[in-house]
């Protein structure tokens, strides 16, 4: 025999609740990670960004710069050769830089929705106390 009791509708309105209340969270914490992936996508285009600024500046460094500081550095003294040797060193130094500023900001740490995984977890902690009451 089965019988509903008032008992039984509350819980089950309850449970309804719940479950409606669960499906509007999941779908604002959706919205949140969508957005946070989106700030995420703009920071590594900045570090992106930076990747071609070494290789503009590598480039520039290279050419039109390279012979003026050659020509200084032959002015002091030192063998032609050597001169462009050190010149070059010191702009690919200058590239090697800013491709690693770049690098640590396309990492995938910093890509990580870290505001959506903490609230998630929160919410699903908040669930499961409900679930609890």
């Amino acid at each position: 025999m089965n019988q509903t009791t008032p008992e039984t509708q509350d819980m089950r309105s309850v449970i309804s609740r719940i479950l409606t209340e669960a499906r509007a969270l999941l779908r604002t914490e959706l919205k949140l990670a969508k957005r946070e992936l989106s700030d995420s996508a703009s920071r590594a285009g900045g570090g992106l960004a930076l990747f071609v600024l070494a290789a503009l500046v590598a480039f520039v460094g290279l050419t039109a710069l390279a012979v003026a500081a050659v020509v200084g550095v032959t002015a002091l003294g030192v063998a032609l050769g050597w001169a462009a040797l050190i010149v070059a060193i010191a702009f690919l130094a200058m590239a090697l830089i800013f491709a690693l500023i770049g690098k640590s900001r396309i990492s995938t740490a910093s890509l990580t929705p870290k505001r959506t995984l903490n609230q998630v977890k929160s919410d699903i902690d908040a669930v499961k106390e409900m679930a609890r009451a």
